[in-house]
């Protein structure tokens, strides 16, 4: 089932011939307050009210995450984003051009590295309506190259009147143009049951190109479109999320006191749980879900970005920017308040935050470890799957930490989805 909260696929690329729901993805993909919905984050009656912000200055702390922290990494995505379109419009008229591919190419991989930052910090407009703009802009883990075939020929079929706004987020945004920007071949990849697609592959060559390109100019276009979207929702409009988050306890609709704004903050870190340990490197691994043999090819098309072949790059972004939210800086390292602080006031020993910053350390350096080796290379690689179970390890080190003494020493709630998992 397409509308309402995505579910999650079979495969990723060579993606899902078909949509398979996944009763993990359910509850993982967006990990809002546990009060949930469409609150964005807001409301969870399981949190103290008193207690961490009374000694603490949190809407201070919320603030420089807000300013500081998200709203740069929005800015950084809409301009990418803005790249990414132009880039894509060059090969649109040339579509010939090899050099023009790969800038289209470079301009994706720098805008997915700007979002991977904004993965972290899904709360807020891309909580919303069950994540609707999250998910328009990136699918992931519910991904389907067949979808996206079907949609190419349905755009050409409707001509002037598609309007791509209106379609579901699975046959659109980030994932569909790594699709068209890095897939070998331009024939379909439905089953031959699949009666859109019949006589796609007896199409010539340069006209299945011309047509996957028109599609991908709408698709860049339209995350031009929701990154103006998210910016808006989240700093520039007159209900903006950024103000809800600052004046959480002081005249905030949305949460009725700071901690409960913190809270929402520190559930959406949870991604690092969910989706970065178990589903980014637990299912390719083979340690999470059975799916594969273990250091097998058969693991390698579980890995998030398989044919860009950057997922080792998205999920080291992913830890860089739960060091940012965690220690309050900036990208360019300017010290800010953040939870280490607040971890700091509150603490009456056992150096939590300082042991948190250094297991954040540990994995970002067992990613590098991997060198030239990509993460689909190395989990079908007998060398290469150990150092990639080395960033598994390290990463649980800090989801470990995050869900004991994180939670325990501030006296937040572990979100939904993260209670009662043992792994």
């Amino acid at each position: 089932m397409e509308n309402g909260r995505l579910q999650r696929a079979s495969h990723l690329y060579p993606y899902a011939t078909g949509i398979i729901k996944s009763t993990l993805l359910t509850a993982v993909v967006v990990l809002t307050a546990c009060g949930g919905g469409s609150s964005g984050g807001s409301e969870n009656s399981q949190v103290q009210t008193t207690g961490v912000c009374e000694s603490f200055d949190c809407r201070k702390m919320l603030e420089n995450l807000a300013d500081n922290v998200v709203t740069p990494m929005i800015d950084a995505f809409n301009a990418r984003v803005e790249t990414l379109n132009v880039a894509v419009g060059a090969w649109q008229q040339s579509p010939q051009s090899p050099q023009l591919q790969t800038e289209a190419r470079q301009a994706w991989n720098d805008a997915m590295l700007t979002w991977q930052s904004l993965e972290l910090v899904q709360i807020g407009p891309l909580a919303e309506n069950d994540s609707l703009l999250r998910d328009s802009i990136y699918a992931w883990p519910s991904v389907s190259a067949c979808v996206v075939d079907q949609e190419v020929i349905e755009a050409a079929e409707q001509g002037v009147s598609y309007d791509i706004s209106t379609r579901t987020p699975l046959r659109k945004g980030l994932p569909a143009l790594e699709y068209i920007l890095y897939a070998e071949s331009l024939d379909h990849t439905c089953p031959s049951t699949t009666v859109k697609t019949t006589g796609w592959n007896s199409r010539s060559p340069e006209e299945r190109l011309a047509l996957r390109l028109d599609y991908a100019k709408a698709a860049s276009a339209e995350l031009v479109r929701l990154g103006t979207e998210l910016k808006t929702r989240w700093s520039t409009g007159p209900q903006n999320f950024r103000n809800e988050l600052v004046t959480a306890g002081a005249g905030s609709a949305a949460f009725s006191t700071a901690q409960k704004a913190v809270n929402a903050v520190s559930d959406a870190m949870f991604y690092l749980e969910k989706e970065v340990k178990d589903i980014k490197l637990g299912e390719p691994l083979g340690l999470k879900g059975d799916k594969c043999q273990p250091g097998t090819q058969a693991c390698a098309v579980l890995v998030e970005n398989p044919l860009s072949a950057r997922s080792k790059q998205h999920l080291r972004q992913n830890l860089l920017a739960f060091k940012q939210l965690f220690l309050g800086n900036s990208a360019d390292g300017m010290q800010g308040l953040g939870f280490d602080d607040l971890i700091d006031s509150v603490s009456t020993g056992g150096n939590t935050s300082a042991t948190m910053e250094a297991d954040i350390s540990e994995a970002l350096n067992a990613v590098d470890a991997l060198g030239e080796l990509s993460l689909q290379a190395a989990v079908a690689d007998e060398n290469g799957y150990n150092l990639a179970k080395g960033i598994h390890e390290s990463t649980k080190k800090i989801t470990d930490r995050l869900k004991n003494e994180f939670l325990t020493v501030m006296g937040l709630a572990i979100p939904a989805a993260a209670a009662g998992d043992g792994d």
